[in-house]
């Protein structure tokens, strides 16, 4: 088992989970600023990233895969938490520690992700009372017109196109 590979995939992974924290940010930040664009340009990187992910961590798993095949009788799907309890080398440690930060780094990520939907339903509520209490605020007012005939028309109307 090459544990230098598994540290390079881990320290890549660890790379990308850090910009991914960065854009995460940037996007609570767009969001409270109201600017959708920005968070549409932050959201498609994210997903570049995501991708660059999936196939590290597939290459990843593939390693530890390829370790417990000639280790274990028989291999099934191994974490990195198994991988290092099974090997017993010098690498462990600096494996361990690097394991972990990857490990807190993608516990922050999610935990920006979660507040950041959180953010997004709140906004969408709170543009869904304000069009509604803005479609109630139309009222019919009754009136003659020159000629005296009743003259019906709404006051106070909006016009307003919503797409979620």
């Amino acid at each position: 088992m090459n544990i230098s590979a598994l540290q390079s995939i881990i320290s890549q992974e660890i790379d990308i989970y850090s910009r991914l924290v960065q854009l995460e940010e940037q996007k609570k930040e767009a969001i409270t600023a109201f600017n959708g664009d920005l968070l549409f340009s932050l959201s498609k990187e994210q997903e570049n990233l995501i991708l660059d992910l999936e196939k590290l961590e597939k290459s990843r798993q593939q390693l530890i895969k390829a370790h417990a095949t000639h280790t274990v009788v028989q291999p099934k799907d191994m974490t990195l938490k198994d991988f290092i309890t099974l090997t017993r080398m010098q690498d462990n440690e600096n494996l361990i520690a690097r394991a972990k930060e990857l490990k807190g780094i993608i516990e922050k990520f999610s935990r920006l992700h979660e507040t950041n939907k959180k953010l997004i339903n709140d906004n969408l509520e709170f543009f869904n009372v304000i069009l509604s209490s803005l479609r109630k605020a139309v009222t019919v007012e009754t009136g003659y017109g020159p000629q005296g005939l009743t003259k019906r028309s709404a006051s106070g109307s909006v016009l307003m196109n919503k797409t979620v």
